[in-house]
């Protein structure tokens, strides 16, 4: 199996994860470990179940490693529609 048949077949409803998939060949553990960011963390904010409280370095470091030249360009939630951990 190559390696785009493999990529295909992976899918996310969080926009962070789908952008990794899409824009970088790491996996989670290689993209979260690139960005200063445990593993554990990074699944939680996909997952919805954290919501992501970045350094200034690893904001830059997101932005760098999927090509997102404007912070604006970051989706407005990393986790899954309807999964945000924020209570109102």
């Amino acid at each position: 199996m190559n390696s785009r048949s493999k990529r295909q077949k992976q899918e996310s409803q969080s926009p962070l994860e789908t952008l990794r998939i899409e824009r970088t060949r790491y996996n989670q553990d290689e993209f979260a470990m690139r960005c200063g960011i445990p593993r554990a963390t990074y699944q939680r904010w996909i997952s919805g179940k954290a919501e992501p409280r970045l350094t200034l370095v690893q904001l830059k470091t997101i932005c760098h490693e999927l090509g997102i030249e404007r912070v604006n360009d970051l989706p407005d939630d990393f986790g899954p529609p309807g999964r945000s951990s924020q209570t109102q």
